[in-house]
């Protein structure tokens, strides 16, 4: 039977969602006959629309690269009807570098897109995790207890979901980080947090992990993991801190002024400790690792300041000095990552550049648009790839996580 099972979900087999609408696949392409003029001219509409506002934001070469990417991000999903909770939910596959299942820190990077154009699915996206994370299985027939203090790094591998917390791959701080962060802009945006009621406890706790563990998250692993351990990371540290101003919003959209205060004062304690640790010896950029003079990296996370308006945590100055000094690194393709290699993410150039003022976000995206323009790797847009040369890295080929090249969307607008 044709797409009958499109994921099983801890003993709970999902259809893909067009089959509520039709129940086999031939009934499914008899309507998209019918109906195609109009399909057509709707896909029409939202090409130029979506066209015309990335070009506003950042230019024409900004929107060829998110017309290039944005297929690529939507066929990384997939949205199916869940029978045990009667409601739609959408799956994400990390493909190329792994085959796991919403795997957060793939859902993070890939988040803007979905946070801008439609928060509802992004919603859809996160609550198979947020049911794992809230021992929630046991409805679908598998009782698997969540144990972890911290949000949960995936699902499975591809199309299953059963796996025990001891089987994850431990990213602590950065999948917390990730989901406060998400589900943060969701409320603010939407002004809501009724959604947030089953899970207020669990992000209290998460919100409690964060605190002990900060401002030095030790020897943790982060989405970064392909460059080999990085103890002591400064951007994982500041997604942390960032991730509490986060919640802050969240209780004080809830209406608990006192309680958003004192996650306030949490947040920019944590982020005063954090500049003094990070920043280098010579006070003009920040370094890799705290305990890493003379080394830097990109501080993409930051971009959050301006996509959820968190100013107050960092002096514009601050963070000017730190524009400047990536705009001294700049290569042939692109900033590298940090000082370790010439490579970087694509994705997350993105995200530096949205930090930064117009002068570096152009610099930043006519770098890749060279790159996408001169590269001998004929694969699917590449996000692991080479600044001094147009090459892709690793076979990172193909993957949501371009979906941050809207990160840019969420930077330029107050919520």
């Amino acid at each position: 039977d044709e797409g009958a099972v499109a994921m099983n979900y801890f003993g709970t087999a999902m259809g893909p969602y067009w089959r509520k609408a039709h129940g086999t696949f031939e009934e499914a392409v008899d309507y998209a006959v019918a109906h195609a003029e109009d399909i057509g001219a709707r896909c029409d509409a939202f090409d130029a629309r979506s066209f015309a506002e990335m070009a506003e934001a950042g230019g024409a070469r900004y929107a060829e690269l998110g017309a290039l990417a944005y297929r690529q991000v939507m066929g990384g999903v997939q949205t199916v009807w869940n029978p045990v909770a009667a409601a739609p939910w959408t799956f994400l596959k990390e493909i190329s570098s792994d085959g796991d299942v919403s795997t957060v820190d793939v859902l993070y990077p890939a988040s803007p897109l979905f946070l801008h154009l439609n928060p509802e699915l992004y919603k859809q996206m996160l609550a198979p995790v947020l049911a794992y994370a809230m021992n929630g299985t046991a409805a679908y027939g598998e009782d698997v207890p969540y144990n972890l203090a911290w949000a949960p790094h995936h699902l499975g591998v591809w199309p299953q979901c059963h796996l025990k917390p001891s089987a994850q791959e431990q990213m602590p701080v950065e999948e917390t980080a990730n989901m406060l962060l998400g589900m943060a802009y969701i409320s603010v945006k939407q002004n809501a947090t009724a959604w947030l009621k089953p899970y207020e406890g669990l992000l209290a706790a998460w919100a409690g992990y964060l605190v002990s563990v900060l401002p030095d998250p030790g020897n943790q692993l982060c989405t970064d993991d392909f460059e080999g351990p990085s103890p002591h990371n400064a951007n994982l540290a500041v997604k942390g801190v960032l991730s509490l101003a986060a919640y802050a919003r969240i209780v004080r959209l809830q209406g608990d002024a006192a309680g958003a205060a004192r996650w306030q004062g949490v947040a920019e304690a944590l982020a005063k400790e954090w500049m003094g640790n990070a920043t280098d010896v010579n006070g003009t950029h920040t370094k890799l690792q705290y305990n890493l003079p003379g080394t830097w990296s990109q501080k993409y996370n930051m971009v959050w300041v301006k996509a959820l308006d968190l100013g107050e945590l960092f002096p514009q100055s601050f963070i000017d000095a730190e524009v400047a000094f990536y705009k001294s690194a700049v290569n042939e393709y692109g900033l590298p990552l940090d000082s370790r290699a010439s490579f970087t993410k694509a994705d997350w150039s993105v995200w530096t550049g949205a930090l930064g003022d117009d002068a570096l976000f152009a610099t930043i995206v006519d770098k890749l648009h060279a790159w996408v323009a001169a590269t001998p790797d004929r694969v699917p847009f590449g996000d692991w790839i080479e600044t001094t040369s147009a090459r892709i890295r690793g076979g990172f080929k193909a993957r949501p996580v371009m979906g941050g090249l809207w990160i840019k969307m969420l930077a330029q607008h107050k919520i």
